[in-house]
């Protein structure tokens, strides 16, 4: 995650910002129906060059330009110095050696090498932006499109958030690292063989094994890259493993220093570290050989190229009768052009990395077996819409449970009016959380029947009429209007200061110097739980909803303040419906109960003070 808790990345900790205040079962129900007629859209590589492909184009010619620059100013200025000695050593006035015309194009090359590097790099790090954004902009939108139980699946797991953006910054490697280097190895190399067969006096024979050894340079890396693809998929595996060992422990790390269980908690991360140590160890020795082995064909290429030489002259063969400059322009062609093909060795997890990184992006945006299954049993052939009247909600032997949870809602049953709140209490661990998440969309119903008004609960289209206060909040580091309006971007500011008023905020408004333009800092550093709380509250209140699914909007309030809050929402909610779970005990007024215990779940239609 990023450190820095800015607008830009408001897309890492929720990709819905309607979300922070509802979680609409719209885009869910959508989903649901569309699931079998239209399949989430497949990523594929060469999609990263097309949001920018004219710069890609202008970066690689520009990459081309540099790398026969650098080639071509190392061949001529050995041509020149040679031939320049060759021309001193002849009489003088026999011979005439025009050193002006080498020297002009010695300085074009180098001018056109030291331009074409810096107009690559300009053109391939504007691309390799303008990619990362369309990336981002591309998964994080595709993500939000997804039924709620998917974003919920992906958001709330640390390793998918660390892999929906470590992936995508890993992507470029297939542009960067794999198309770059390979187009302009492929035409250097193509280029130096015929040069080379072209102005070498030595034997055929010798001349197709020495293109025969540079096109074994190339080969090579490109056996080693397709070799690559499963270990870099297997060395990814390993790599996120290893940062799930670590993340368990380290979330507890003062508690277990303080029982001096620090060492013996993280065996099983200094394991999976020793096992990726083990396996990076072996990919370098890999890079390391793969390495070398080119620099073998190229100085094996050299070594036939002054073996021909020789041959010519054991045959008698003077250098006046062969251009012996050219001769030595490919020997330095030979040594120089090593510097753009070893590098295609040394990076052949390149084309594996985007292959793993694209896989586990569109593995990340595809519902699992157990999500598909609940999102099957949960479609519907069209929305209704909300009734103007009163509601009335009943739920009828319903279980949910979070995807690999021990426990869970189990049989519950209850029966919900307008203007009658439902307090839900019992036991940590029983399933009260779950059964809200189940209501508002973000788990799937596993049994029985949610009704709503005599229809099915999420046939409807409840175009933000749902309003759910979760567990965890959404308080980013903005100020305090901007928080709120995340609610009701239009909201006025005496919208705010009413709605701040209802959850008890407005002396501590007072008391701000800055008033609603307060930072809260990141992740709501600046103000406690509990007004941390309540702003997410006041957030869900700018806008009047059908139902309202409060988890603990009590918590870390005093007793006065907690009862002025529960009388405005009593108010709030006074012809809609409003479900609360909350451990605190007082009395609430007229309502309706239901008490969670293991097993089976009853439920009670009596006042809240009789069920305490």
């Amino acid at each position: 995650m990023p450190a820095n808790h800015t607008p830009h990345n408001l897309a890492n900790r929720n990709l819905n910002n309607d979300n922070l205040a509802n979680r609409n079962l719209n885009n869910d129900n959508l989903a649901n129906r569309n699931l079998n007629t239209k399949p989430a859209a497949v990523f594929r590589l060469r999609d990263l060059v097309k949001p920018s492909f004219d710069l890609w184009v202008f970066s690689w010619m520009l990459g081309l330009i540099t790398a026969l620059s650098m080639l071509a100013l190392l061949m001529i200025s050995g041509w020149f110095i040679t031939s320049a000695a060759l021309a001193g050593m002849i009489a003088i006035g026999s011979h005439s050696f025009n050193y002006m015309m080498p020297a002009a194009i010695i300085r074009v090359m180098a001018m056109a090498r030291t331009a074409g590097r810096y107009g690559e790099l300009m053109l391939s790090h504007h691309a390799v932006f303008s990619l990362l954004k369309v990336l981002r902009l591309r998964f994080f939108r595709q993500l939000a499109a997804q039924p709620l139980i998917q974003q919920r699946k992906t958001l709330h797991a640390s390793q998918y958030m660390h892999r929906l953006v470590s992936d995508i910054d890993k992507l470029d490697e297939f542009v960067l690292r794999v198309i770059s280097p390979w187009l302009i190895g492929i035409v250097s190399i193509v280029l130096l063989a015929l040069f080379a067969s072209w102005v070498l006096p030595v034997a055929t024979g010798v001349k197709l094994i020495i293109v025969g050894l540079l096109a074994a340079s190339l080969l090579l890396p490109f056996y080693a890259s397709l070799k690559g693809i499963g270990q870099a998929s297997h060395l990814s595996q390993v790599a996120e493993a290893r940062r799930q060992k670590l993340l368990a422990p380290l979330s507890i790390i003062t508690q277990l220093l303080l029982w001096q269980q620090w060492y013996a908690q993280t065996k099983d991360y200094v394991n999976q570290d020793d096992r990726l140590q083990q396996l990076e160890w072996r990919v370098q020795k890999q890079r390391s050989a793969y390495m070398l082995v080119i620099q073998w064909l190229f100085n094996g290429s050299l070594l036939l190229v002054l073996y021909g030489l020789l041959q010519l002259t054991q045959n008698h063969v003077t250098p006046m009768t062969f251009n012996v400059p050219l001769a030595l322009a490919v020997t330095l062609g030979l040594l120089g052009i090593q510097e753009i093909i070893v590098p295609l060795g040394q990076h052949f997890l390149a084309l594996g990395n985007s292959i793993a990184a694209k896989n586990r992006l569109n593995d990340l945006l595809t519902p699992d077996s157990q999500t598909q299954t609940a999102l099957q049993l949960s479609q519907q052939p069209a929305s209704l819409p909300l009734p103007d009247s009163e509601l009335s909600a009943s739920l009828q032997d319903v279980c949910a449970k979070i995807p690999q949870a021990l426990v869970g809602a189990q049989h519950v049953n209850a029966h919900i009016q307008s203007g009658r709140p439902l307090i839900i209490n019992g036991p940590s661990g029983c399933g009260k959380s779950t059964l809200l998440q189940m209501l508002a969309g973000e788990l799937p119903l596993l049994s029985g029947t949610v009704l709503l008004n005599e229809h099915p609960w999420f046939d409807y289209d409840w175009q933000d009429q749902l309003g759910y206060l979760g567990q965890q909040l959404d308080i980013f580091d903005q100020s305090l209007a901007a928080n709120l309006r995340l609610g009701k971007p239009d909201a006025s500011d005496d919208e705010l200061l009413a709605v701040l008023d209802k959850v008890g905020l407005s002396q501590w408004l007072q008391a701000q110097p800055q008033g609603l333009d307060t930072p809260l800092g990141e992740y709501g550093t600046a103000i406690s739980g509990g007004q941390a709380r309540r702003i997410a509250l006041a957030r869900l209140l700018l806008k009047p909803r059908r139902v309202l699914l409060l988890d603990e909007p009590f918590a870390g309030l005093d007793a006065q303040t907690r009862e002025h809050v529960w009388q405005q929402l009593r108010q709030h909610q006074q012809h809609d419906l409003l479900i609360v779970v909350s451990h605190h005990e007082w009395d609430m007024g007229e309502c309706d109960t239901l008490t969670l215990t293991e097993g089976v779940y009853p439920f009670s239609n009596s006042s809240h003070t009789d069920n305490y």
